[in-house]
């Protein structure tokens, strides 16, 4: 079978969970992945016969894709602000909105123009923090989690692109305590509820990890709260909160801080949606 009567069959296979112009894209994704020929290969070497191990992989793959597994899981990896990224079902696959968040806080301490410390509240594959300190490299950076795996694969990140990260496994709900204080405390934390999740994409609802996700629906702004009451004693004079939030919690995010003490602002993402917030204690 060469290379073009198995894309053929690709895409009559999902054509119905996927668009076309999809489909192209992750066949190109897969074919990479798996034999290392770049787009202009794939068209050079379209009708070259296969081995049997690229079709058994790519069949299991393909398989993978019809049970609705995000392509990212499937390779393995992700891009965030230009790097690659390991990736697996304990940490959440980067999006391009927290590049947006790690653009602001990149901005902000530009203008700071000093050495900082900052703290990344629920780092997952650890994108948010790695990208920081790649960005401002006299910044000390500090990644925390609840989860041992999704730490093993930010610590594994931070090897592969040389970054120096501090890491922590804790539960932010349960903690009383951090060994610092910080310049800026960041965080992309779980905050869609349970009751949200009906409407969801497959490849995010069943294959995302629901810790990083949701949120009970009684309390959805918990981590908020919680970090702004670790804010209270962690930050530094003039001390800085980042947050990305749901669209449509920002009203609700505002009057939270406001009544914590924090001035807030709200900052649309590339699609006009409130996507992110910023905090600073009132003085």
């Amino acid at each position: 079978m060469s290379l073009q009567e198995l894309k053929q069959a690709f895409k009559e296979t999902l054509a119905s969970e996927y668009e076309s112009i999809e489909l192209n894209s992750l066949m190109s994704i897969l074919f990479e992945h798996i034999t290392g020929w770049d787009k202009i290969k794939q068209v050079l070497n379209k009708d070259l016969p296969l081995s049997k191990e690229i079709i058994d992989h790519f069949n299991e793959a393909q398989l993978s894709l019809k049970q609705g597994k995000p392509i990212q899981y499937i390779i393995g990896k992700a891009w965030f602000m230009g790097n690659e990224y390991k990736v697996n079902e304990s940490v959440l696959i980067p999006r391009p909105e927290t590049e947006e968040l790690v653009d602001w806080i990149i901005e902000y301490a530009t203008i700071i123009d000093k050495p900082l410390q900052i703290l990344d509240v629920g780092t997952g594959s650890g994108c948010i923090p790695i990208a920081i300190k790649l960005a401002l490299p006299n910044c000390m950076i500090a990644g925390l989690d609840i989860s041992e795996t999704a730490l093993q694969t930010a610590k594994q990140n931070a090897t592969n692109l040389n970054a120096e990260i501090s890491w922590m496994q804790e539960d932010i709900l349960n903690t009383t305590y951090l060994p610092n204080q910080f310049d800026i405390i960041v965080s992309n934390p779980p905050y869609i509820p349970f009751k949200e999740s009906v409407n969801m994409q497959v490849q995010v609802k069943y294959f995302e990890p629901s810790i990083a996700l949701f949120v009970k629906d009684a309390d959805p702004l918990i981590f908020y709260r919680t970090i702004a009451r670790l804010g209270k004693q962690y930050l530094k004079p003039n001390g800085q909160l980042f947050f990305e939030m749901h669209y449509d919690q920002g009203k609700a995010l505002l009057t939270l801080f406001e009544e914590m003490g924090y001035h807030a602002e709200l900052r649309q993402d590339m699609f006009g949606k409130d996507r992110m917030l910023r905090a600073s204690i009132k003085r």
